[in-house]
C-alpha cells in the first residue's frame, strides 16, 4: 500500500476518465493535444493529463503531490478570470477552517535558503517561469508566477536586516479559490516551496522528487 498522498492521487484517477477534456481546455485555457490529452505547464515542467493519469512529458520522476494538484485543478468546475490582486493564502479559508495568517512555517525554509542570496532566488524564479515585477517601496523584490492558467501568484523577496530575517512571501490571486479549494491551494503552495528549494539546490526543475 502506498503513502496517504499516493492514495489521494490514485483515488482521483477514476474521476479523470469521466472528464470532458475539450470543455476543460476551453474553460481553463489548457492545450488539447491531437491524442486527446491536456497539456499544462506547472513549475517549470510540462505535464500531460489523460484519463489514465498525470505525468510529466520529460519522463522524469515527480512528487505525487504535483500530480494531485493537477488532478484537482482539472476536476475543478471553476470559471472566470484572475483579478490580479494578491492576498495571503489565509484569505481563501472557508467556513469552519481555522488558519492563522501568522503561521509561516511553510515558507520559512525559503527565507533560510535564500538569505543574503537574492541572485539565487532570482535564478530560481526564472527557471520556474517567474517574471520580475519590480522593486517595492519596502525594499523587497516582487515577482509574478502564472503557476497554472487562471492562477497567478505574487512572490515577494524581502532580505533580512539586523532586526528581521530574510522572508519570502507567496501571495495568491483573489480569485484563486474559484479554481482550487483552500486545501488544494495549500498543497499547491507546498509544491511551489519544494520546487523552489530543489531547483536552487540542483540547478534544475527536474530530476528530483
Amino acid at each position: 500500500m502506498g503513502s496517504g498522498y499516493e492514495q489521494i492521487y490514485e483515488g482521483l484517477i477514476p474521476k479523470l476518465s469521466k472528464c470532458d477534456f475539450f470543455e476543460i481546455a476551453e474553460r481553463l485555457g489548457l492545450s488539447l493535444q491531437p491524442d486527446g490529452t491536456l497539456s499544462v505547464q506547472f513549475l517549470g515542467r510540462e505535464y500531460g493529463i489523460s484519463s489514465h493519469g498525470i505525468n510529466p512529458t520529460d519522463g522524469k520522476s515527480v512528487n505525487v503531490n504535483n500530480r494531485s494538484v493537477l488532478a484537482y485543478y482539472t476536476l475543478s468546475q471553476g470559471m472566470g478570470e484572475p483579478e490580479f490582486s494578491y492576498v495571503p493564502i489565509s484569505y481563501h479559508t472557508g467556513p469552519g477552517i481555522t488558519f492563522s495568517s501568522n503561521i509561516k512555517w511553510m515558507t520559512d525554509p525559503l527565507g533560510k535558503a535564500f538569505s543574503e542570496n537574492y541572485e539565487a532566488f532570482r535564478e530560481t524564479m526564472g527557471k520556474l517561469g517567474g517574471v520580475f515585477n519590480g522593486k517595492m517601496k519596502s525594499g523587497g523584490y516582487s515577482w509574478l508566477l502564472n503557476v497554472l492558467p487562471k492562477i497567478p501568484l505574487q512572490i515577494i523577496y524581502q532580505d533580512g536586516d539586523d532586526e528581521f530575517p530574510c522572508e519570502v512571501q507567496i501571495l495568491f490571486d483573489k480569485n484563486a479559490s474559484l479554481f482550487l479549494e483552500f486545501e488544494c491551494l495549500a498543497f499547491l503552495e507546498g509544491c511551489l516551496v519544494r520546487a523552489m528549494l530543489m531547483t536552487a539546490r540542483t540547478g534544475d526543475t527536474t530530476g528530483w522528487v
